[in-house]
């Protein structure tokens, strides 16, 4: 499914003294399938959630990936599939835990 994601790089843009986000070529470099990702999904009403995905595809700025975890603001599930881009990415960890961006 597509989600309403917050723009992580405009935030970062709006607000560079106080919201630090990785640069799109560092997120190029470090999001590949098997890592996970943060993102910030609105839905509707809801201000939104940062929630992890795990990274199954990436082609170009497009990433495919799956919630990591269970929502609690908007309908879905663990396991779910989702599409974003790049530029909605807060950070990136390895399966370990290790922040990558």
């Amino acid at each position: 499914m597509r989600v309403n994601c917050e723009d992580a790089q405009g935030m970062g843009q709006q607000h560079p003294d106080t919201f630090e986000v990785a640069s799109i070529d560092t997120l190029r470099e470090v999001v590949q399938p098997g890592v996970y990702a943060k993102i910030c999904i609105l839905d509707g009403a809801f201000q939104g959630e940062r929630i992890w995905t795990e990274v199954t595809e990436v082609d170009g700025v497009k990433v495919k990936a799956t919630l990591a975890n269970d929502p609690f603001g908007f309908e879905g599930k663990h396991g779910d599939p989702v599409e974003y881009q790049l530029r909605h990415i807060y950070n990136v960890a390895a399966k370990d835990g290790e922040e990558l961006a």
